[in-house]
Parts: structure tokens; sequence; C-alpha cells
């Protein structure tokens, strides 16, 4: 059996990863011909995960997505006449991690179908879809690739300028188009056990159960995509989580290889929601000693009161860890000499040279005091504060011993935080995002050049104030100024990720269970007030739009009349029930229609005929990204009374 195989690679940062040299070399023993197409002009790093299993590489602009560059391998680059030589035809690309099956075994298995051609999934009928195999991974056998239909429908294909277009027209149309021809399909993984003749409910499989597919269906790849897949609307978050550990414990495949491009390419509060980087610790282990040479365990400390409350911590694990307490006071000092521990002055003149020698180890936990007096609030809050740090980071010797594995069991793990404290006044700290503070970090990042997914949308998923992480992050900002250190508690989780690592959060398994309770009762008197004063809701999109609409009804109600800016999905969404639009706004230079649901649409230059006035409202329809864009460009010109849905 002959086999030609033509690979597809895009990449926005114009970089190869290692699972698609992997992939690479899977292929290469099945096929005797292998090409790899660019959809990049160029390719700035990573050219060693192509060349060792390519016979040919070609360059080309992205133009048609994947199956333009087939369509030009086949038609020119290759041609005809040279694929004539050959029995069948791989057609994949670079959007699923693996193979975690050998590709012979695979191909083994699937020689024993009569068939014209394959795929590894297929998407049974829905009420507009019709059945298709999906277009990843495509092989095609010698009668169909022989003939004059196959040819004939490549050089015909147009250059598509969507996304969805491919799908639609590509994707959704080839295998039906060459059933209706007289050709034979077949599909490796087992879909059948989740399709359904009831239309309406059959569904993307790769994406929202692929942990079963892989597992259980025979489907030896994880789509990308499928990592941005679940929404809470829909379902909960496991499915990503657990086909990780399985292909961990029980493949070949190295699943850092998955990490690397993850952590590259999503954003840090993804990465932490969609892959589940919550780990929960007990205070017995396993281990008789550490993992790692050299830990510190360095305790910035402001507070005498909270002396004795750190000590009965700190006394539980003198001896498996370096310990140093840091404080600018003497008189906080001089409490823990008396009790044995290394003492040292520190002050924001001296943090290079901290850095610097934390840099030298393999792991710290870094960790403050908190006032503990009933000075300035009951004592009882701040100990509440104090528990959440120290119980979650230092509890003992062997769960510090927990930790510890956590990081050598996950090489791409770089710093572990505290959840977020939720009770009493920290309760408002609860969901304020970037809390003015975007523009400051964004132009650190610019200046530091942080490679990372900075995004106005995604918030950090949490500060780091308190943190285990590992020592070789802080050589990257030891030499950093006055700017970086300030915002180090936002920074910390894209430094990582511009080191290659990802974040997470850690706790005690007996706070994770109290702090599951407590968010429990949070949700739920949360729902329950806004049943009582909004009305019913079935999702948590159906809740999020209850909010909006009350919101938007109350602000209409203070204006004679209302703007709108923006007319697209959402809208046209509000529109329906606002009472008293005046007219609509669009960004100037934008394309703009003359009227868009029976208002008159102006540029955002006309705002400043109506941002004195009063009596008008100003409504922003926008998404949050492009919110981002708009806000500042309307307070520039001095209007304040808008509301953003």
């Amino acid at each position: 059996m002959k086999r030609f195989g033509i690979y597809i690679i895009y990449d926005s940062d114009n970089i190869v990863d290692t699972y698609i040299g992997f992939m690479l070399q899977e292929l290469r023993k099945v096929v005797q011909c292998m090409v790899v197409v660019c959809n990049n002009k160029y390719i700035d790093k990573g050219i060693e995960n192509i060349e060792p299993y390519a016979d040919k590489i070609f360059y080309r602009e992205n133009i048609g997505y994947d199956a333009g560059g087939f369509k030009d391998t086949l038609c020119t680059f290759i041609g005809w006449d040279e694929l004539g030589q050959f029995d069948e035809l791989i057609l994949a690309n670079d959007s699923v991690f693996g193979p975690f099956r050998s590709m012979k075994e695979i191909f083994g298995e699937m020689a024993k179908e009569t068939c014209d051609f394959w795929g590894m999934t297929k998407h049974k009928e829905t009420l507009l879809i019709p059945e298709h195999l999906q277009s990843f991974f495509l092989v095609f056998r010698k009668k169909i690739l022989h003939s004059k239909v196959f040819q004939d429908f490549w050089e015909s294909l147009p250059y598509y300028y969507s996304f969805n277009e491919v799908v639609e027209q590509y994707e959704m149309k080839l295998t039906n188009f060459f059933y209706k021809k007289g050709y034979k399909f077949a599909c490796y993984s087992d879909m059948e056990p989740n399709d359904t003749d009831n239309i309406k409910n059959n569904f993307v499989q790769y994406g929202f159960i692929s942990n079963e597919l892989v597992r259980r269906r025979h489907f030896p790849f994880l789509k990308r995509k499928s990592i941005n897949y679940t929404t809470l609307n829909q379902q909960t978050q496991e499915n990503i989580p657990q086909v990780l550990a399985y292909v961990k414990n029980h493949t070949e495949y190295d699943v850092n290889m998955i990490y690397e491009n993850c952590i590259r390419l999503m954003n840090i509060s993804d990465l932490h929601r969609k892959l589940c980087l919550n780990y929960i610790l007990s205070d017995e282990s396993s281990n008789d000693e550490m993992n790692f040479a050299g830990i510190a365990i360095v305790v910035l400390t402001e507070y005498a009161n909270s002396c004795e409350y750190v000590t009965d911590y700190l006394n539980k694990i003198t001896e498996i860890c370096n310990i140093f307490i840091l404080s600018s006071s003497k008189v906080v000092l001089n409490c823990y000499i008396e009790y044995g521990f290394n003492c040292f002055t520190y002050s924001r003149d001296n943090q290079k040279l901290l850095f610097d020698i934390l840099s030298k180890y393999d792991l710290i936990c870094l960790i403050h005091d908190v006032d503990v007096s009933s000075d300035k609030t009951p004592s009882y809050v701040g100990k509440a504060a104090f528990y959440n740090i120290w119980e979650n980071l230092l509890s003992s010797s062997g769960y510090i011993m927990n930790v510890v594995d956590v990081f050598v069991r996950n090489e791409k793990l770089g710093l572990l935080m505290i959840p977020t404290a939720n009770f009493g006044t920290y309760f408002g700290d609860t969901g304020i995002g970037w809390n003015g503070r975007f523009e400051d970090v964004s132009q650190v990042i610019e200046r530091y050049h942080i490679q990372c997914r900075l995004d106005y949308t995604k918030p950090p998923f949490e500060l780091s104030y308190n943190y285990w992480i590992r020592g070789e992050l802080f050589h990257y900002i030891k030499t950093g100024e006055s700017d970086l250190f300030d915002l180090l508690p936002w920074l910390w989780g894209y430094i990582a990720q511009g080191m290659g690592y990802y974040s997470g959060i850690v706790q005690n398994i007996k706070y994770a269970e109290m702090n599951e309770i407590n968010q429990q009762y949070y949700l739920d008197a949360i729902c329950a007030q806004i049943r009582d004063q909004f009305g019913e809701f079935s999702t948590f999109e159906d809740m999020q739009e209850l909010l909006s609409r009350k919101a938007v009804l109350e602000y209409c109600q203070k204006y004679e009349g209302v703007y709108i800016y923006g007319t697209g999905k959402i809208a046209d969404k509000f529109s329906s029930f606002i009472p008293n639009i005046l007219a609509y706004i669009v960004s100037d230079r934008q394309k703009k229609l003359k009227t868009f649901c029976a208002k008159d649409v102006f540029y955002l230059s006309d705002i400043e005929k109506i941002k004195n006035n009063t009596e008008i409202g100003l409504i922003i329809c926008l998404d949050k990204r492009h919110q981002a864009e708009v806000i500042p460009q309307i307070r520039k010109k001095g209007f304040k009374n808008y509301l953003c849905v």
C-alpha cells in the first residue's frame, strides 16, 4: 500500500509546537511521501518539528484555510500525475492532539473496512446539518483518488473567505457529494452510541464528550478547540481534565505537548477554568522526603500581633524547609528572633536583591501575615483571612510534601495561588475584574515583552499575593523596575505563561470542604433573590439576560430618550423592548447603515451633539471586547451617562 500524506499547519505566531512533530512522526510510519503545507509565509520557531518528517514543505498565505491548502497542494504544488502513483491519500490538519494510538494500528484496523474514503469522526444529521465526516482527518482510497470526480471536486473548489464558510460549504458537503457519486464512506470512531433519530439532539461529539470518545469510542485524538467548547450553560467542565488524565496515565503520549500549545495560545483565565486547574490536597503524604532540592519559605510580615499564629504553622515545618522572615519593622523581627528564625530587614529598596536570592531556589512559598488585632476590624475577620492564606499554603509538613509533589508531577505548573477570600468585606472584591488596572498591566507586559494572551474581557482568575512558585520565574523579574514590581500580583500568571507554565489554585482539603459549602450558600442566596425580585430563569445565560433587561429598563426611565451604541446582534436583541430609542451610534470609519430598527444611525463623532444633554442616555450594546475599545473614546469626549449590557 503506497500512501501520500498532506498535513496543513497554521499558527498566528508562526510557531510549530512539538505536538505537530509527534503527529508527523506517526504519519510517517504509514505514508511513503509526506507533504507539509504551512499556511504561513514563514516559520519563526519550531521548523525542527517538521523537517525530519516532510519530503516537501510548501509555504502559502492562509487563503481558503485548510481547504485552500489542500486544493493548492493537489492541483498546483504536486499535481495529479504524481498522485496517480499512490493508492491512498491522507488529508490532515493541525487541529488535533495525538494520536494516542499507533497510526499503524489505526490503518491496520481500517484496512478491514469496505469503503472508498473514511474519517476519524462523523456528525449525525441535525435540522440544519447533513450527516458528514469531519474533515480534520480524511483518507481517500484508490478508486476515488484516481477518479475524474475527485479531481474535478478540487479543481472547482473555491477559496473560502471565512472559517464558517469552510465548515458549511466544504466539510459539511464533501461526504454527501461523493456519496451521491456512488462512493462508500466509513468512520473509524464509534459515534453511534451518542447518535439519535431525534435530530434536534445530535451534536459535535468531539466537542462535548471528548473523554468518552477517547476512552470508549476508539477516537485517537483530542480536538484542540474542544478545550474551549464547554460552557456552564450546556454542561460541566469534567471532560477535558478527565481526558488529559487518561492520556497521561494510560497512554504513551506526552501530555506536556498539549499543555505547551494551550499555555502559549490560551488566556490564563480560560486555561484555568477549562482545564480545571485546582488542586485539593490533604495533610497526609506518602512521601518520606522532599523531591525538590531547594525549597524556601519566605514570610513577609508587618504585624507583631500575628507572630504567635505564624509560628504555630512554621514550627510544624522547620525540619523540611529553609524559612526566612522579612520585615521592614525591627520590632516585628525581634518577635521572630526570639523563636530562633532567620530574620532580615526588608524594604522596597532591596526587592531586587531578594528576587535574585529567590531565583536560586527550586520552589518558593511567598506568604504574608495579616493584622489579627481588633484595631480596624473585629479580630475574627483578620483571623479568617489568615486561615485562608496559611491553611492553604503551609498547613503541615505532609501538606507541603503534597504541594511539592504536584509540581514534580506537573512539569508545566509554575504557580499555585490560594482561593479568593469570600467573606465579610472581602466578598466585595469578587467579580471586580481588572478594577482599572488593565492599561497599567498592558503597558508593563508590552515594555517587558512578556509573551502572553492578555484580554480585557478576561481578568486574571486570581491575584497572587501569597503563592507557591518555581524559582526560575524570579529570573525573569529580578532585573525589573518598580513598575513591574508594583503590578506583580496582577502579572505573575502572565509571566508564568510567557515562560511556558500554567497557574492554578491550591487548597487544603479541610478548607475546600468548608469553602464549597460557603460558595453554594452564596449561589443559592443570590439566585433566590434574583427570582424574588426579577423573575424566573432556567439557565445561567437566562439569568444574565433577565438582569440586563431590568437594568436597561430602569436606566431608560431616567431619560427622555436614549441612544444605542452598536448595530449588531446585541443591539437588535435589546432594541425590541427599549421604549425611547432616539438613534444608533457606531464607531467612526466603520461601515454604517443608514437606519437600524427603523432609526437613524450616526457616527461617534456626532456624540458631541448629545454629550451635554442630561436628558439623553447612552446604552452600549457591544460585547466586552468591543466595549473595551469604545468606552475610552466615549469618556474622552466627556460622555459619562452610559450603561453597558
